[in-house]
Order: structure tokens, then sequence, then C-alpha cells
């Protein structure tokens, strides 16, 4: 994720990576070299979570045991991959796409994806970070479910018949799982609960109930199917999200509206 930090770094941060503004390696950080191991992949920063290729950096006395340990974790990986991405690194660091090199144009990327998101969600009544303001990095929004938008789910979502859930943390959906699945039924928008990203303790006592997940990692065509879908929910009117982009991505007309399922909730 180090390449997809999005946030204006803070002027007092330590030194800071050439290639990732914002993110501070915490190996670079005064005597602690010595006692860290970075782990990185191409997962992520190329788009290729399947190929499970990845690498460690660190002093010589914590890297062996690693070495010893691989085989029998996974004894054989595939070379073909491996051999890809040795070509992918140093190319990366050249030109692409008009930018000055791959990660800034895969920065600007997601950086434009997540506003055009953002913007929708806002349109259906969602808090979203401000990221001028707070951290920012990867490809997820944390959204809140504001008041009003609970105030949208009808009485009956709230019932014993969609409140007891037994894939629900503790088997009674919270606030965010009712919402997810009002939206995945009634809007054809696909979105993670927050429940599952806390201990179940926490969970049970409503913690994070009130936020959702929610991914960007998407065409540009699936995040303009889920805004269209977002739109009016709080029946605020339309939501110009084709403005957000300069008009340049073709929207699909679909008249069944909820076989239009906008997955943006996952990683893939």
């Amino acid at each position: 994720y180090k390449y997809i930090v999005h946030s204006p770094p803070r002027e007092d941060s330590p030194v800071q990576t050439r290639t990732a503004p914002g993110h501070v390696h915490f190996a670079s950080l005064p005597g602690m070299w010595d006692r860290t191991i970075t782990v990185s992949s191409a997962g992520k920063t190329f788009s290729a979570t399947g190929w499970q290729v990845g690498w460690c950096v660190g002093p010589t006395r914590l890297i062996s045991p690693i070495h010893r340990l691989l085989p029998y974790v996974q004894f054989c990986a595939s070379t073909v991959v491996q051999e890809a991405l040795a070509r992918a690194l140093p190319r990366a660091d050249e030109p692409y796409e008009g930018h000055a090199s791959y990660y800034d144009y895969l920065n600007d990327k997601y950086r434009r994806k997540r506003d055009l998101l953002s913007g929708a969600l806002e349109e259906a009544g969602f808090a979203v970070p401000d990221y001028g303001r707070t951290a920012g990095g990867g490809f997820f929004i944390f959204a809140r479910i504001t008041p009003e938008l609970r105030g949208a789910i009808p009485a009956e979502r709230f019932g014993d018949e969609y409140r007891l859930n037994p894939a629900a943390p503790g088997g009674v959906a919270g606030l965010d799982w009712t919402l997810c699945q009002w939206m995945a039924e009634e809007r054809g928008v696909l979105c993670i609960p927050s429940g599952p990203f806390y201990s179940t303790e926490r969970a049970a006592g409503g913690a994070g109930e009130e936020f959702i997940r929610v991914a960007f990692c998407k065409t540009d065509e699936t995040i303009l199917r889920a805004a269209r879908a977002l739109k009016g929910v709080l029946g605020r009117g339309d939501y110009d999200v084709e403005e957000d982009i300069g008009g340049d991505a073709a929207v699909e007309e679909d008249s069944e509206t909820k076989k239009v399922v906008a997955a943006v909730g996952g990683s893939g």
C-alpha cells in the first residue's frame, strides 16, 4: 500500500521515500533498521493479488531464519511470476502514461477514483474522511452511516427477520450489516460491514457498527454505476457523477437496476 498514499504528507514528517510521498519506512527511523523486517508484494501495487509473490528486506540475522522457514510454508513459488515481477519493478520507475513513473500514475489514478466515489457516498448521505486533513492510503473508504441515512432504512429491516443473522458478529446484525444488506438488495451496491474488523467482544458492544467499508479499486464504469445506484437514496435529486470525471466515461443504461451489482465492497 505504500505507493497508494494519497493524502498530503505532513510538513514535519521524517525523511520520506522518493516514490511514495507521505509514507515513512519504519526501518528508516532512528535505531529501527536492526529491529525491522519490511515485507511487501506485487499484489496491491500492480493489481496482481493472485500472484502471491513478494519480498522481505532487513538485516541478515532476521532474514536468514525466514529463508530456512519459507520452504516449509511455500515450497515452490512460481518461477514465471517471479521473473515477471523482477522485470516489472525496474520498469515501474520509468515514465508511464504521461506521469514521471508508474507509481505516480497509480497514485493519481486512485486519488481520482477515491474522490469520485467519495462524492457519490456523500450525496447518498454518508460521511467520508476529509483527505486534506486526515491520513489516507490504500483503496478503501471507511464511510460513516449518518443519522439521516439510518432514518432512510425501512423500519422492518431492524426486525428479527433481518436482525438475527448467523453471519454477523454474535449472530445479531448491527446497523452496518443492516444497511449493507439493504443496499445490496434494494440499490444493487455491495458494501462491507465494519463489524468483522473488530474483536468479537467489541463488535458485540456496537463498536464500529456505524461504519461500512467500500473499495474504489474498480473501473470507472463500475464506480459510475455504483454512483447511479446510490443516487436518490435520500431524495436529494441527481448526482452529476459524469461531470466529476469530465464526461469521459460511458454510462451503461440498464433498466433492471437490481441486476446492476456494482461491487465496491472488496478488493478482489
